[in-house]
């Protein structure tokens, strides 16, 4: 589920949508769906406090139902349910869960804490990227901007009179949030104490339609080497956003997981460990 600003100028939705309706139908499905499974799982102590706030934002979201903001933190709380319920199928049985832990005696919280019988710990920080639509002529020079600056090995073919601005801006602002995302977990990474130190995931939701996963193959290769992929067509630009705000990357992180979930779905896709392909391997 999404909220619908800017969707009336979508050619993705052709046809008018009561998204009042279809908000609370994923709202009835999402917690028909997630919320027996996790108060009903013992390696997840911490589901009730997860699923309370998952209601507090729907609270909130109905006391004031114009608000579209509202209704973007229902989403990514139902989106932290949804990667609890797809983590869940992966882990072993003798794993745990935990729920926004605190790092140290700070503030800050990451997301997940995945213990394991032996001791080991790992740290899973949960962020939806839901770049808006934007199809219109200021967008449109914006990316040919861009477009200029393309590597020469790679190229973003959108058409103007097909929604080429907004697909466009959809798949550049993913970029800039995966940049974004990776440096707020960095900060956040250096505050776990030494005795809680594990390997550190960003596990990164999309509706699947705004952007894909090998986008976020792309973008984890870089990360994980510091070289771009032959054809990540986003290298120069990511290099210049970056080196323009004087930003770099500690690599601190173990890299990156992916979680699909279509808007108006509550079932969901979880890759672990995204890499892109090996363009060498037969």
């Amino acid at each position: 589920m999404s909220d619908d600003s800017g969707a009336a100028n979508d050619p993705r939705f052709p046809v008018r949508i009561d998204w009042q309706a279809s908000k609370e139908a994923w709202i009835d499905e999402a917690r028909a769906t997630w919320e027996p499974s996790l108060l009903g799982d013992p390696r997840f102590p911490d589901a009730a406090k997860a699923i309370k706030r998952f209601n507090q934002a729907i609270d909130t979201w109905r006391a004031k139902r114009a608000n579209a903001f509202k209704f973007r933190e229902v989403i990514n709380i139902g989106n932290e349910l949804g990667a609890a319920y797809a983590l869940l199928g992966k882990l072993k049985t003798t794993d745990t869960l935990s729920y926004e832990p605190r790092l140290g005696t700070t503030k800050e919280t990451i997301d997940f804490l995945v213990r394991g019988e032996d001791g080991s710990r790992g740290w899973i920080d949960v962020k939806t990227v839901a770049p808006q639509w934007q199809d219109d002529d200021a967008s449109w020079k914006r990316f040919m901007k861009i477009a200029a600056d393309f590597p020469d090995s790679a190229r973003l073919l959108v058409h103007r009179e097909f929604g080429g601005a907004g697909i466009a801006g959809q798949s550049i602002k993913a970029r800039w949030s995966f940049i974004s995302r990776a440096l707020e977990l960095e900060r956040k990474a250096a505050l776990i104490p030494e005795g809680e130190a594990g390997k550190v995931w960003l596990l990164l939701c999309s509706d699947g339609s705004s952007w894909h996963s090998d986008e976020l193959e792309d973008f984890a290769d870089f990360y994980r080497t510091g070289r771009f992929r032959a054809d990540d067509w986003a290298s120069s630009a990511i290099t210049r956003y970056m080196r323009e705000r004087e930003q770099m990357f500690s690599r601190t992180l173990s890299g990156f997981h992916y979680l699909g979930r279509r808007h108006d779905e509550v079932e969901t896709t979880l890759q672990l460990a995204v890499r892109g392909p090996d363009l060498f391997s037969p």
